[in-house]
């Protein structure tokens, strides 16, 4: 009986029609097959933040970010496995809010070791590592699911690279240094379900895996070239309203 007092009163609060004296009567969330399921307390919940803030929404449907406070740029996959191929589109299908979100997969092996990464880059093109700004934010926000293809370990670190860290910038391929060593969520890998999640990480979470040379630390928010996404299993991930967080 407490659970559907619960449920009641979240209903009455999104101003959504009730029987008086019954259990609450709301019509089914329709999800397409194949598609993540939508969460009782959605992304709607979460709709509102600064234009400024949002680094890919999808709404202009195409894999470009959106075109706001100097962020030019675009979705790119990479490709570091044999036999790995990289595909993204936006859907209609799929959508956590709006009319679109991001579907971001791989072909690979199933011996593939973190064979696909994608970035969401803030300035194209990406192997010119331009750097922006986010010294005004903590971090970033994100939905995301798994795709019905994903395999185990259905989980994923995320991270930024900076100029700092990415062939092209100014400092791991200086002298005969060793790029890629990205700040992620070493410790907190994401879960990805089958239900559209949200996640919320901060820059101060972030770390390197230890391997690049030199190693740079703290993470420079001033240099900012892509957020990163690189399971080690093959890609089906499901992404909307990526931004950043105050």
């Amino acid at each position: 009986m407490k659970n559907v007092a619960v449920r009641l009163l979240s209903l009455l609060g999104a101003g959504l029609p009730v029987l008086a004296g019954c259990a609450p009567s709301v019509s089914p969330i329709d999800v397409m097959a194949n598609c993540p399921e939508m969460p009782l307390r959605g992304p709607e919940e979460y709709a509102s933040a600064p234009p400024e803030a949002m680094i890919d929404d999808f709404e202009s449907g195409d894999l470009k970010l959106t075109p706001i406070a100097g962020r030019m740029g675009s979705w790119v996959g990479v490709s570091s496995g044999p036999n790995a191929q990289v595909f993204g589109e936006p859907s209609m299908r799929c959508v956590a809010r709006g009319k679109y979100s991001g579907h971001l997969t791989s072909t690979a092996g199933p011996m593939a070791n973190y064979p696909v990464n994608w970035n969401a880059v803030m300035i194209d093109p990406f192997m010119e590592a331009h750097g922006w700004d986010a010294s005004a934010y903590s971090g970033f926000s994100f939905w995301i699911a798994a795709g019905v293809t994903a395999q185990p370990p259905i989980e994923t670190p995320i991270g930024v690279t900076t100029t700092d860290t990415v062939m092209g910038g100014n400092v791991c391929n200086v002298l005969g240094g060793v790029c890629g060593d990205y700040y992620a969520t070493q410790g907190r890998r994401l879960p990805l379900t089958r239900t559209w999640t949200r996640w919320s990480i901060k820059f101060d979470e972030l770390t390197q895996y230890g391997f690049g040379v030199p190693q740079v630390a703290p993470l420079n928010k001033s240099k900012i070239v892509s957020i990163m996404i690189w399971p080690q299993a093959q890609f089906d991930i499901w992404i909307d309203d990526l931004r950043f967080e105050p």
